[in-house]
């Protein structure tokens, strides 16, 4: 019993004393307005920076599918790419036989490359992924029907 008054006691003085210390503002803990405008200012940079050094100076065409509705699907960088979506900055346009796109960017000239190819945006030159290399397909000849 004693101890049950004694818990009635503090809880009463402690709810006494809390709207006291809830009046005064908080404010920042351990910086002053002027060192966290700073600090976000240094990571809107870094962002920045972060963005331009992680952009590709090659974009590279992995493979595209056009099916007989007419509609395409154009991997470019690794990314799905449809006639009315970009998610690489970048628009394909596929000629008819389907073995090379037109690239076409806000920021470089159009360039045709074969499906496969990659292209440097900066100097407008295509690579071959198997470079100065060839593939070679030996067929069997075919046996005679049964």
């Amino acid at each position: 019993m004693k101890t049950a008054r004694a818990l009635l006691a503090a809880s009463l003085l402690l709810a006494m004393g809390a709207p006291a210390y809830a009046d005064a503002p908080l404010g920042r803990l351990f910086l002053t307005p002027e060192k966290r405008e700073l600090l976000d200012r240094q990571r809107a940079l870094n962002a920045l920076e972060t963005q331009v050094a992680n952009e590709d100076p090659t974009i590279l065409v992995n493979g595209q599918v056009l099916r007989s509705s007419g509609k395409r699907t154009t991997w470019i960088n690794g990314q799905t790419q449809n006639e009315q979506e970009t998610r690489t900055g970048v628009i394909a346009h596929p000629d008819r036989t389907a073995s090379r796109v037109t690239l076409e960017s806000s920021e470089d000239p159009r360039a045709s490359v074969k499906v496969g190819e990659s292209l440097n945006r900066g100097t407008q030159e295509t690579l071959s992924p198997l470079g100065d290399g060839s593939i070679t397909i030996h067929r069997r000849p075919a046996s005679p029907p049964r």
